[in-house]
This record gives structure tokens, sequence and C-alpha cells, in this order.
């Protein structure tokens, strides 16, 4: 630092020499460049690819601060994402005792899963680390609040919507996803269901399928093939690494070229498809991709293609927004080296270390919405940089446009701009194919910058299923002689606390509408009351409110309180069911339902599901299907037996519509679930204090509808209710032909007071 130091100190003085000695001496200026060692963590070909984008912005960055007597300057470190021991590497970069070889930021990694190694290590200095590309909504959240975690683009709920959006455009009639099964493709796994119903497609068949390298996709292409209801089909491809874009597109295009006589099937590529290595490795024209990309009226993609001859792919815009604004948070540090001020609030910290670090200077320059508006480009930078020396806050447009962060931590962009693009295949005929990524247009879920607001794609924005207002009454039923109910949890760790939560409150609904625990079987593993993690012993909640009281205080809350467990869940196989619905009393199962054909039957069922089959027996790393064949022959048995007037299932987990499509046909019955059969249903209420879920969003919005209402509803008000508030899935009832009219029926069938 020293030596630089140096050189311009020399240089401004033999710049101020002149031939005439008895010229008037102009005043010298001593400049001091303070070096920030920065780095890059990506897979080589991502180093290949975006190292003109990272050296550009580096240059432009030099360039815009000849003016200013500091500077700051960058020393780009490069390290291979794929090769590298990221533990190993992670940890050594995040020392802070490294003296002169100090890592001040780092930007990267590219891939979601590889983010959380850094991110653990970067905690405890608090130490920056920008992802232009992390995009796993899980890893977002996990991150929600930690000051050091820099999102630069929206996570893949977002871009799954753009995908269903980019469908629409191209007049889509079905669809599906191939998804890998990791962090990355868990946002589409989690979302597709959900963007899916709401454009109005038909998912055929299984619809939803995780590939690995080497998987047979053929049983699947045809089931869904076979299943369509149009002709225009898009199979959504969200797989992590690039090399698999192009071999999946082969293997669909082929079996519908060869196969195929009713749909035509085009794919739709996530945003990692588009770099230089995937494009080249694909060979069929047409079909098209979304990925982040600068604002369309920031300038940065035309300037970008004048520079360097191509269009900028998948991170390009993110990566050079993430260098300038390490650069300005640096130059605002300086300006403001006592104290740091983040939207009008001075940041202090509890723990170590105390003071504000450049993470947070570079969150001061995001959380501004006032001052001068500055722009990425040289000019633009040169003014920024000149703004801030100056100790003014600035409203900086940077090759992404003018980035919205989150309010909470600042470090989470809240608008990101998608472009969709077609790839063609010029010269097609010849030897020597030229692929280009052609853009279409631009998408964000707000519109912003000229771009397309996705919701104006959506024919409806809230889905919300109508009934037939004619289905008869059923007057041959029985008038009610009493009321059964069955209520399960099927997880039984602390993460999954919510699963018996929801259980032990239903139970408590149950309680408060007449039931006495003889006519209830409650089957929960009750482990999570007194484990070592609940800091309220003995208490259960579903109301986050109960957290802030005292334990003595909080009992009001406690939904374990009195509560009559039958069975632990553990103890249970799930054949055992049918033996507890039809009344089979044993000296290994005491407690089962007695019912008639005069009964009405509650079920309430709260866990984990699967896209195969739903609800699964177990938590989900065992992955153990119930089976929709077992919940049919049991809900088959009951009917031929006249062992119920009516029965109605609650289904609280992901991919319970399953369940709903394998019931129908079956008299005075009706299925409740949270989700459809092609999406999961979602957490809700974290609470800081436990560290978990406390409900789920079905739940918690049915009972409360229940609740208020005393049982005294219409099916249908309470689905109304329940889909409009209930986010992330699409309530869904089910074989609603087969029960009686939903408009006249009430929820008082089974919750009589």
């Amino acid at each position: 630092m020293l030596s630089l130091q140096l050189f311009f100190m020399l240089a401004g003085m033999l710049a101020s020499c002149s031939d005439q000695e008895d010229s008037e001496a102009v005043p010298t200026q001593t400049v001091v460049v303070d070096t920030l060692n920065i780095d890059v963590v990506l897979p080589k070909e991502i180093i290949n690819e975006w190292r003109n984008t990272i050296e550009w912005a580096s240059y432009n960055i030099m360039k815009a601060q000849t003016a200013q007597p500091w500077r700051v300057s960058l020393n780009l470190r490069f390290h291979n994402e794929d090769s590298e021991d990221l533990e190993t590497l992670a940890s050594r970069l995040t020392r802070p005792e490294a003296g002169d070889d100090t890592c001040h930021a780092i930007i990267g990694p590219y891939h979601s899963s590889n983010a959380s190694v850094f991110l653990n290590y970067a905690a405890q200095s608090r130490l920056p680390v920008v992802m232009p590309t992390c995009t796993s909504a899980e890893l977002q959240r996990i991150n929600a609040l930690n000051t050091y975690a820099w999102f630069l683009t929206e996570s893949d709920v977002t871009q799954c919507d753009i995908m269903a959006s980019a469908a629409g455009i191209m007049e889509c009639s079905d669809i599906a996803l191939i998804y890998s099964d990791d962090s990355y493709g868990q946002s589409f796994y989690d979302y597709f269901g959900f963007f899916a119903t709401e454009h109005l497609f038909n998912i055929p068949g299984q619809g939803i399928i995780d590939y690995a390298k080497g998987d047979d996709l053929i049983p699947f292409i045809k089931d869904i093939d076979d299943n369509c209801e149009g002709t225009n089909l898009y199979i959504l491809l969200a797989l992590s690494d690039p090399d698999d874009y192009a071999v999946v597109t082969d293997i669909i295009t082929d079996y519908f070229n060869r196969h195929s006589t009713k749909a035509h099937a085009s794919m739709i590529y996530a945003d990692i498809a588009l770099n230089q290595h995937t494009i080249d490795a694909l060979s069929i024209s047409g079909n098209i991709g979304v990925c982040p990309t600068g604002s369309p009226i920031s300038g940065f993609r035309q300037v970008y293609e004048s520079e360097f001859g191509h269009h900028p792919n998948n991170g390009q815009a993110q990566v050079y927004d993430a260098i300038t604004l390490i650069a300005l948070g640096a130059a605002m540090r300086h300006a403001h080296p006592d104290k740091c001020y983040v939207g009008g609030k001075e940041v202090v910290y509890t723990t170590k270390p105390y003071g504000p670090g450049l993470t947070d200077y570079m969150r001061a320059v995001v959380a501004a919405d006032s001052g001068k508006t500055t722009k990425w480009t040289i000019p633009g930078l040169a003014t920024a940089f000149k703004e801030v020396a100056a100790g003014n806050y600035i409203t900086h447009m940077g090759a992404m446009g003018k980035t919205k962060f989150d309010k909470e931590s600042n470090t989470k962009a809240t608008n990101t701009m998608y472009m969709v693009w077609k790839l063609d295949c010029e010269n097609a005929a010849e030897e020597d194919v030229t692929r280009i990524a052609k853009p279409i247009c631009y998408l964000s879920t707000n519109g912003y910058d000229n771009s397309t607001n996705t919701s104006f794609l959506w024919e409806k924005k809230s889905f919300i299923l109508k009934f037939n207002k004619d289905i008869a009454e059923h007057t041959n039923l029985p008038d009610v002689k009493d009321h059964w109910a069955l209520v399960i949890a099927t997880s039984t760790t602390w993460k999954n606390y919510r699963h018996q939560a929801d259980a032990l409150a239903m139970y408590q609904t149950l309680r408060n509408h007449g039931y006495d625990d003889d006519h209830i079987v409650l089957i929960v593993e009750d482990n999570l009351a007194n484990d070592s993690r609940n800091p309220f012993p003995g208490k259960i909640f579903v109301d986050s409110e109960a957290t802030s009281y005292s334990v003595e205080d909080s009992d009001r809350f406690n939904v374990r309180k009195n509560a009559v467990i039958d069975y632990h869940f553990s103890d249970l196989q799930p054949d055992d069911l049918l033996d507890i619905m039809t009344g089979q009393q044993s000296e290994r199962l005491p407690h089962v339902i007695h019912p008639n054909s005069a009964s009405n039957i509650f079920v309430f069922w709260s866990g984990h599901g699967g896209e195969s089959e739903g609800p699964l027996w177990g938590n989900e790393d065992e992955w153990n299907y119930f089976g929709q064949q077992r919940i049919k022959d049991i809900v088959t048995q009951m009917d031929n037996r006249n062992l119920y007037r009516r029965m109605m299932l609650a289904v609280e987990t992901c991919f319970s519509g399953r369940w709903g499509q394998i019931l129908k046909g079956i008299p005075d019955i009706i299925a409740f679930t949270a989700a459809n059969a092609f999406e999961p249903s979602k957490a809700d209420i974290f609470d800081n204090k436990l560290g978990v879920f406390l409900s789920n969003s079905f739940s918690r919005r049915f009972m409360e509808k229940i609740n208020e209402s005393n049982g005294d509803i219409p099916i249908y008000d309470i689905y109304k209710e329940v889909a409009i508030t209930t986010n992330g899935s699409h309530v869904m009832i089910y074989n609603e032909d087969n029960y009686g009219s939903v408009y006249n029926c009430k929820m008082s069938d089974y919750f009589p007071q």
C-alpha cells in the first residue's frame, strides 16, 4: 500500500513541473490508496465467463476515482468453487488475524448449495458475502436477518413465478417440472404447483419429478404426454448442474418426435442454463429460458454488448453491482469512520465485533432513499465517489437498476429483473452452428423499469373453487347420534414442532365443541413439551404471542394442557389405523372409535407429504408414504360396513390433494386439503425464541374460522375464508359431488357446539 501511495505522490509532483522554471508552482495532491482483498469464489467456467465483467467493473471504479485524494483499490483473488476444499477456504478467508492477507469481502459462491459454508464462517466477523446468483428460498429465509449475507437476486420463488408467466406468454396449456433434488431445486419443487394453479395450467399425470444424472425419464415423459389436456406442453427444467440441460432436452425432444401424436413439448430453462457452455451444448431451437438480468433501461446490456460482442449471461449485471457496491461501501466507511447510519438508524451491535463493518457501510449505500442519483457508468461512479467523499448519501442506480433491498437487514434484493430469452441456432443446417440466446421480453413481479408485471399475466390472482349449487341434499341420511374424531401428527422431531402443535390445537378445538376424550383418538409423539430445547417446559404453543409472556403467564396459550394422549406415534404402524377407524379394539389398541351409520366422523392429519402419494408416515427424512390405496381401503371398508353417516378429512400436508383425488366417488365423504396434488403446503408463524414454526397456515386458519363461528358456518364459507388467507398453497375440497351441497351443509356436522 505504501509503494502505491509513493507512486501517486511522485506522479503528482512530476505533473506539477514545467519547462518554465519561473512559472507558478501547482500544489501537489497526496493520494492515499486503500486496497481491499476481494475473494471471488466461482466455478472455473463461470470465472472465465464473468472475468471480463469483474475486471471491467474494477477498471471503471479505478477510472471513476481519479479526482479523489483517497481511493479504494480492489485486489481480486479468484478461487475455483468446484475444486477447492470449501470448508478450508471459508475458514481461511474469514479469519480476522490473517494480517495483510485479510479478506475484506467475498463474492460468490455461484451455487446455493455451497453458500451456507461461507455464511457459517462469515458470521463471527460479519464479513460481507455477496452472492450474485444464490437464489434458494430456504437459504434466503434462514439468513433473512443476517447483515453480512447479501443476496442480489430474489429467491427462486420469484423465478418459478417468472417461468410460469413465460409459459403463459407462450400460450401454454399443460405444464410439468423436472428439478434437481437439492437446495437449488427445492424452491421450484415447493412452488411449481402453486404458480401453475394460479395460471390455470393443467398439470398432466404425475407432473413433477426430480432428476439426477442417468435417471430414466421416459416413464415420466410418457405419463405427462398421455395426460395432456391440450397440445402446447411446456416442461420447466430447474437443474442445478448446467450439463444436465442439454441431456434432458435431448431425451424429451427425442421422445415427443418419435412417440407423441397429441402434444408438442417445449422447454423452459431456469437461470443456470444461460451460460455459454450450456448454450453451446443445446441443439434445439425455439426453447425459452429466464434469468436475472440488468434493467433494460440502465443501458448495461447495450454497453456490455458493445464492449464484449455478446449479450450478458446469467448473473453478470449482479456481479458488476456486487463489485461497485463493495467499493462504495469502503468509500462510505472512509467518509464516516466513527458512526454508520443505515436508513437513519445508527448501527450498534451487542455482540463482537461491536463496531460497524464494511457490510454495514454497504447497507448504508443501498438503504438511502434520498440524495443525488448516481449510475453504474464511469461518470456515474465518479459522481458517487465524489458525493460519498463529501459525506453525502446517494441513490445509486446499478447495472440491475434501482434495486430495492429488504427493510430488516438491507442485504436482500426485493426486486429483480428477469429476461425471457429464446434459443436460436443460426446456420443450423451447416456444420458450424452459432447458438444465440435472443431476448424476448423482460418480466418482474412489480413491473419496474419498463418490464411487464407478472400479475397482469395471471387470469386471476386468487384461485377459489366454484361448486355446483344444484347438488341435492342427501335426505336418506339418518339423524346424527354421535361424533367421533381421529387426530394425528405423523412427525416426531423438534424442527417439525408445528405438526404436533397443530394436532394438539385441533384436540383442544374439538374439546371446546363438545367432544369428550372417549370420542377422540389423539395420536402424537408427545416429546416436545419436555424437550431440552423448550424454554417453556410442559407447554406447546401455536400462537407466537405466548412466548412474549413469562413461563407462568403463558399457560393460557398451552395447547398441551390436559390433553389425553391415546398413542405415541412411534408405537403404531400404518395398518393400525384400519383397526382404530373401524372399532377393532384389542389389548395393543385399547383406544378406538366405535362408529355406526349415524356417526359423523372428523379426521385431522398433520405432517409431511410427498409428490407421489401425499401424506407421509413419519418424518421427512424417512420418506415413507402412508399410501393412497391404504386410505382408500380404510374409507371403503367403513362405507361397506355402514360405519359412518358423514365423514370429513382435513389433511395438512404437502401434496395432500393426492388423497382428495383417490377418495373421489365414495359417498358422503369430503376431503378438505391444505394443498392441491402438485404443491407443498406452507408453515406459518415462526417463533424466534423457540427457533421453530409453531403452526401451518391452513391448520391455523381452519381452526380460527371454526372457533369464530362456533361451527355454524357452511362448508363453502369456511373453505373460501381459509383459501383466501392461506399463503403459498391452494386449499382444496374434493368429492363434493358425492357429499351434498357445500353451500348448505355446515361445519356443525363435526363441530356441534
